[in-house]
């Protein structure tokens, strides 16, 4: 086991050095850093990002906007989840709520809540309408799977609905958000930039990207493209560690 996770890692590592040899080659090639920049121009973009003093004010705002939306995406998730499986009118006021939340194109949305709200509010407002809906369905869903005879349990001895949310509905709910945090939480943080892009807050990663763009400079979109790559990757990190901590929950319940 230990030799095939040391071998899956040397072709990981193998398969990024391949494509960014591929990458240099094509620049190289193309010979125009305003399509394709070389390595080097990237990675000395990345240092004069790493440079700037506002560089961490930048990072923290994003990742400000990203938890605070996603906290408030998991409260309301939670909140109206319960409600929804216990009172079916919370459900059926839900539904048609929820398809249109899901069926709108992430840029309309963008747009709609640029007229709504002011550049600031935008970015944090995309990401909860985006990833709520998503976290919504998903906890209705594990609280409709748990078994009936529990729940027939609960009202034969008239079990409080205060104890039915802290006995029962609270650890459905914790192993399913610990098993799908990273990927939601992904998904916000990228929802978030691309707010950011067109809000254009003062400070935000996605308000860099669009400064680049409008400069044309290819190489700072792609410096910050590998540091979004590196805090997804630092996510995935974090969701290993979830997961074995979901493994050991689950063995001793």
């Amino acid at each position: 086991m230990m030799k095939y996770s040391w071998k899956s890692k040397l072709y990981t590592l193998l398969s990024c050095v391949f494509f960014i040899g591929l990458w240099q080659l094509i620049a190289i090639t193309i010979n125009n850093d305003i399509y394709i920049p070389r390595v080097q121009q990237v990675i000395e973009a990345i240092n004069i990002i790493f440079k700037d003093e506002n560089f961490l004010k930048v990072i923290f705002s994003s990742f400000y906007r990203t938890i605070l939306s996603y906290i408030l995406a998991v409260v309301f998730s939670i909140i109206l989840g319960v409600l929804g499986t216990v009172y079916p009118f919370f459900k059926y006021l839900m539904q048609p709520i929820n398809s249109f939340a899901k069926t709108i194109p992430t840029m309309v949305f963008v747009v709609l809540l640029l007229v709504w709200f002011d550049k600031d509010i935008t970015p944090f407002a995309v990401g909860f309408a985006i990833i709520f809906p998503i976290l919504y369905e998903g906890v209705r869903n594990d609280l409709m799977q748990i078994d009936e005879k529990i729940i027939n349990m609960t009202k034969i001895y008239e079990v409080s609905l205060k104890d039915k949310i802290k006995k029962i509905y609270l650890p459905v709910m914790k192993f399913y958000f610990m098993s799908i945090f990273v990927s939601t939480f992904s998904l916000t943080f990228k929802v978030v930039i691309t707010g950011e892009v067109y809000g254009q807050p003062k400070f935000g990663m996605g308000s860099q990207i669009q400064l680049e763009k409008v400069n044309f400079n290819v190489s700072g979109i792609f410096a910050w493209i590998v540091i979004i790559i590196f805090i997804s990757l630092l996510l995935e990190i974090i969701n290993k560690l979830l997961k074995k901590k979901i493994y050991r929950w689950t063995k001793w319940t």
